[in-house]
């Protein structure tokens, strides 16, 4: 990528909009769409495929990303050497544990060798018009939407789903693409939850949330008004009850960031874990429901069910852990990988007040997302996330704060960082 060019601590309006990175943002957010389409329509696919599209699309960004700084190659081979520790130790070659966290590094990297906001303005803008379009024709027509789009044929063709699990009730849709109970938002709207480019529900709520919490950081954006409706749609059309409470306490952490020491947020996730173990440890409830307190219960269960070995990653046993990102976390790179990771992200150096006040809602969406999720790691919604996140920080910006961030990360996090 191209320095920032123009007066200090601006950006030139001359300077061309990178086409590459926009691109890969986009392939990230309709490639399964793609695949689902080939596989309706043309030929089957498979696992195989799916995944060659994500390393694709993460080598790509990680090659736009990491640049000339040696850092970010340091970052990543002490990840790289973590991860075939725990393999070796386990012993389980686990490719999927790999991928969830280079997700992260590889999308972050490029938003901030981009160096210009303007990028991850636009991605936002024009993802938010792609997945609200898909979604209003999922709505209008939602048989010619299913005749092309098989949904959960695809997701059988992929192996997520197994034959014997598909329900007569949902049809093509995927299992979550029908609310079983009374829809919350506009009921009149019925059942039918959409699921728009993601294939489900759940990513396209979590993705107008993102869209949200980004317009409501950027305040000089273009078309921002616009962007935080297209993630309010997106929220309305998958009825997503989450969606709209992160959209909630976001805003409250929002005004909140400037005054909230950033050991609170370091420490957040854990004091959220330790209080879900405990709650596993002695709840004698064992009758759940689908909302929030009911997921609350669950998370705290499975967190509970992970042997010692599994906390610290080194179980063999791959349960299925994918409604507690918490749970699946652990699992997956342990107990010390995890606070590795949070830290390098709470303590990645931001150049501007704004960056830790985005910084500090990206914080509350991931830590409540993690109750209820795995899908933090859905590279679905996580490249346009981490692209914003990387370029919030790399973004020196030219606001005035009335209170600077509080508790500065030290010098060594910035060679971490790159």
């Amino acid at each position: 990528m191209t320095p920032r060019a123009g007066s200090a601590g601006g950006i030139d309006p001359a300077r061309p909009m990178p086409i590459l990175p926009l691109a890969l943002l986009i392939g990230a957010l309709t490639f399964n769409l793609a695949l689902c389409f080939i596989n309706t329509n043309v030929v089957g696919i498979n696992d195989t495929m799916v995944m060659g599209c994500e390393v694709v699309l993460v080598a790509t960004a990680l090659y736009l990303g990491l640049g000339r700084n040696a850092a970010p190659y340091l970052l990543l081979a002490i990840f790289l050497s973590y991860a075939a520790m725990l393999m070796a130790m386990r012993p389980l070659i686990d490719p999927k544990a790999v991928r969830d966290f280079l997700i992260p590094v590889a999308f972050y990297l490029l938003g901030k060798s981009c160096d210009d906001p303007r990028v991850a303005d636009r991605a936002a803008w024009l993802c938010g018009v792609i997945v609200v379009a898909f979604g209003l024709f999922e709505f209008v027509a939602l048989d010619v939407y299913v005749k092309y789009f098989n949904i959960i044929k695809y997701y059988v063709a992929r192996g997520s789903v197994a034959p014997g699990d598909i329900s007569n009730q949902t049809g093509a849709l995927f299992t979550s693409g029908l609310r079983p109970d009374a829809r919350t938002l506009l009921p009149f709207l019925g059942p039918h939850r959409a699921s728009s480019v993601f294939l489900e529900p759940v990513s396209t709520g979590n993705f107008g949330a993102i869209l949200y919490i980004w317009a409501l950081n950027r305040p000089e954006m273009a078309k921002r008004w616009l962007t935080m409706a297209a993630g309010l749609a997106a929220i309305v059309l998958s009825d997503s009850r989450f969606g709209a409470n992160v959209c909630i306490v976001a805003t409250v952490a929002y005004f909140a960031a400037p005054i909230t020491p950033r050991f609170v947020w370091l420490a957040a996730p854990f004091i959220l874990l330790s209080g879900f173990a405990v709650y596993g440890f002695i709840s004698a409830e064992v009758k759940w429901e689908n909302n929030f307190a009911g997921r609350m219960l669950w998370t705290a269960r499975l967190i509970t069910s992970l042997s010692p070995a599994a906390v610290f990653g080194l179980s063999p046993d791959k349960p299925f852990l994918a409604d507690s990102g918490y749970a699946y976390s652990l699992n997956q790179i342990g107990l010390l990988g995890v606070i590795g990771f949070w830290s390098l992200f709470i303590f990645a150096p931001e150049k501007s007040p704004r960056a830790w006040r985005f910084k500090v809602c990206v914080a509350t969406y991931i830590c409540l997302l993690m109750i209820v999720s795995d899908s933090v790691y859905s590279i679905k919604t996580a490249a346009l996330l981490w692209f914003m996140t990387g370029s919030s920080d790399g973004d020196p910006g030219t606001e005035s704060e009335p209170a600077a961030r509080p508790n500065p990360a030290p010098s060594f996090s910035a060679a971490a960082a790159g």
